[in-house]
């Protein structure tokens, strides 16, 4: 969600021309994310989200749409995608496609203000979001892979800034020990959201409101998209927070009880977490050429604490974490 694309005033009157919306009255870019640009409109219809990608693919597109439509039929909480007045999905448009989504009610939580409560309830969301895509028909490969994340890391231990190339020699070797204690193939696989960061849910007041940014939704294990959202909401000043970890997990197992295999692995599939969003950190905000203004850069030293948290404390230690 940040301003990697210029639009012009005349591409949003395309959008809404194509969409139905009327006359475009305001519109404000959003400058934060790693690799689309957004923009929050205002027509007749309503206050809109407008996403415009030059990454995703027509059927990367359709598999996010079709998801968001199973979601919404089993009434989870998800956001409401536009379809063109062709019954469209999304829109071609200045050499990306663009989806429109209703603007979605609530506020996102700052990491002062998270508590047990919020993780909980958080937990038991996840929970039932994966029961639900079991099924769904629907099938993606997750993109973000060890192996892609491996051919990141190849890229940057060479790169001329010796902090990236010593951060990437010593992510590989956490990415070696994470496959290492991952058991592929094994566990319960099916549609998980893999980004559900604090800025993907909406609250209303103690309550989700809603799930959202689906874009890397994929088929991995669901173990996977536990400990990438724990890992994103529980850890802050360079350690993992016991209470808000064990209240997630609870709050998880409320709704979906966890395999042995699924345990086991959680310490490898965390461990992974942390070394992929370090290296995609390094590579979409800390070496971004794009000014302040057209991106809110995140640090990638934060994910890197947490891979050597967890290298420290290794399995059992993770598990004790987690209470199980």
């Amino acid at each position: 969600m940040a301003v990697y694309t210029v639009l012009k005033p005349e591409a949003f009157t395309r959008v809404a021309e194509a969409y139905g919306l009327g006359a475009v009255q305001e519109v404000v870019a959003i400058p934060e994310g790693s690799i689309n640009t957004n923009h929050r409109i205002l027509t007749p219809e309503g206050k809109l989200f407008v996403r415009h990608t030059t990454v995703r693919s027509a059927e990367d597109l359709r598999f996010e749409a079709a998801l968001l439509t199973h979601l919404t039929e089993s009434h989870f909480p998800s956001p409401t995608l536009l379809l063109t007045k062709q019954g469209q999905p999304f829109l071609e448009l200045e050499g990306g496609r663009v989806s429109v989504f209703k603007w979605l009610a609530g506020e996102e939580l700052k990491r002062p203000h998270i508590t047990a409560e919020h993780t909980e309830r958080l937990g038991q969301e996840l929970g039932k979001m994966h029961r639900i895509t079991q099924s769904f028909g629907g099938s993606r490969d997750n993109p973000y892979s060890a192996e892609q994340v491996r051919s990141w890391l190849a890229g940057l231990r060479n790169h001329k800034d010796e902090e990236v190339s010593s951060a990437a020699d010593e992510l590989e070797e956490h990415l070696d020990r994470a496959e290492r204690e991952r058991s592929h193939g094994l566990e319960p696989r099916g549609v998980i959201h893999a980004d559900l960061f604090t800025d993907n849910v909406k609250w209303l007041a103690d309550r989700v409101g809603a799930f959202f940014d689906f874009e890397m939704a994929c088929k991995d294990a669901y173990g996977l998209d536990v400990v990438i959202t724990l890992n994103a909401w529980c850890f802050d000043n360079g350690a993992y927070l016991p209470g808000l970890c064990q209240a997630f997990i609870r709050g998880y197992l409320d709704s979906r009880p966890l395999a042995p295999v699924e345990r086991q692995n959680l310490f490898g599939h965390a461990l992974f977490g942390a070394v992929r969003y370090t290296a995609s950190r390094i590579r979409d905000f800390h070496l971004s050429p794009l000014p302040p203004e057209q991106l809110t850069r995140k640090d990638f030293r934060t994910y890197l604490a947490r891979a050597r948290a967890l290298d420290a404390m290794g399995p059992k230690g993770f598990l004790a974490l987690l209470g199980l």
